[in-house]
């Protein structure tokens, strides 16, 4: 047995324990990430590390910290943890505050955080971080008044993924949790056979491999030509044949070749594209390319993901006539150079097709 598991089982056994302090961590770091229009759009400030922790408890007007984490002061009302012995598996019910509707907004670009991971974390008083007990009106260095800091005394961490949001109100937001056992997109096998449906996601490394550049919207609205919001300049909105996908850029909240202190827009015709380079999920961080339909001068005012006005986005309409766009013998010219597979890469399975038979 270490020695951190026997400081916390004497804790566990003894008459009078310190406080058990709960902690709360959910990591989005599955979803695709870009946030930066929070700073834009709702003059709101974000963490670069896509986890946020939070704690019931407040430390005077600091967070508590823990393994070197600080944990948000936040009113958290949590329950159904408990294991039972018939066989059924937790849903434990997690209720967050949500002042000024903070949470909302964070939830809203996030999937409602669908899947993501939420970790219970609990330990005793005495072995919290030494920087909660900072003198920092002296600038002294703290000291744990009930013991001795031990980042490793602790109960095993409770891992569920949040199943969906069940409430949405004013004040909190309530998520319903399950185990991985009963996650919403887990399915056995993990591909459904469909003839006419592509399963892939699209432009991923796994199964699509498509790197050619925007071809249609998901409704086949064409991104070749003519496809500006303003009609009148549908002659001028075409793709520049000469660029290939590496040529396209990421967004710049400041435009193109745009600076925190010089802002600039996007122009008809111009391509981007959004990777989610943090994300642990290689679905998520398939690129997702736009196409600009109406030039602007101040490009943090119309993000993407959200300014349909001002931007189209690539997709695919998961038919086979869409792949043969893609991959076909029919490729339109401009993406011929960028063709890097032989054949179609079509997910599903017309061969199980029914066909009605002639006698």
């Amino acid at each position: 047995m270490s020695k951190s598991t026997s400081n916390l089982s004497k804790q566990m056994i003894s008459l009078a324990p310190d406080a058990l302090i709960e902690l709360y961590e959910i990591d989005f770091s599955i979803l695709q990430e870009n946030m930066e229009y929070f700073q834009d759009l709702e003059g709101l400030t974000y963490s670069a590390e896509p986890i946020y922790r939070f704690c019931g408890m407040i430390n005077g007007t600091n967070p508590i910290y823990w393994q070197g984490n600080p944990y948000q002061p936040l009113p958290i009302e949590a329950e159904g943890f408990e294991k039972v012995g018939d066989g059924r598996l937790p849903r434990p019910k997690i209720s967050i505050a949500n002042p000024d509707g903070l949470l909302s907004m964070i939830i809203k670009v996030n999937k409602d955080f669908s899947n993501c991971t939420v970790t219970r974390k609990r330990t005793y008083a005495r072995f919290l971080d030494s920087d909660n007990f900072l003198n920092r009106n002296e600038n002294e260095n703290g000291e744990n008044a009930f013991g001795v800091p031990d980042p490793d005394a602790h109960f095993p961490d409770d891992i569920f993924f949040v199943n969906k949001k069940s409430l949405e109100g004013n004040n909190i937001i309530e998520f319903e949790l399950v185990s991985a056992l009963e996650l919403e997109d887990a399915k056995v096998p993990a591909r459904t056979m469909l003839p006419a449906y592509c399963t892939w996601t699209y432009r991923c490394h796994i199964g699509c491999g498509y790197k050619g550049l925007p071809i249609e919207t998901a409704e086949g609205k064409s991104l070749l030509y003519n496809f500006a919001t303003d009609a009148s300049l549908n002659n001028s909105a075409a793709l520049d044949k000469n660029k290939n996908f590496d040529d396209i850029p990421e967004w710049n909240r400041y435009g193109h070749l745009g600076t925190k202190d010089n802002l600039k827009g996007y122009n008809l015709g111009d391509m981007v594209k959004i990777v989610g380079k943090k994300s642990s999920n290689p679905y998520r961080i398939a690129p997702s390319v736009f196409v600009c339909v109406q030039s602007h001068e101040v490009a943090k005012n119309h993000h993407p993901f959200f300014d349909k006005k001002y931007w189209l986005k690539d997709e695919c309409s998961k038919t086979l006539g869409a792949c043969e766009l893609r991959f076909g013998k029919d490729l339109v010219d401009f993406n011929k150079s960028d063709k890097t597979h032989e054949g179609l890469r079509f997910g599903g399975f017309p061969g199980i097709e029914k066909f009605n038979v002639e006698g």
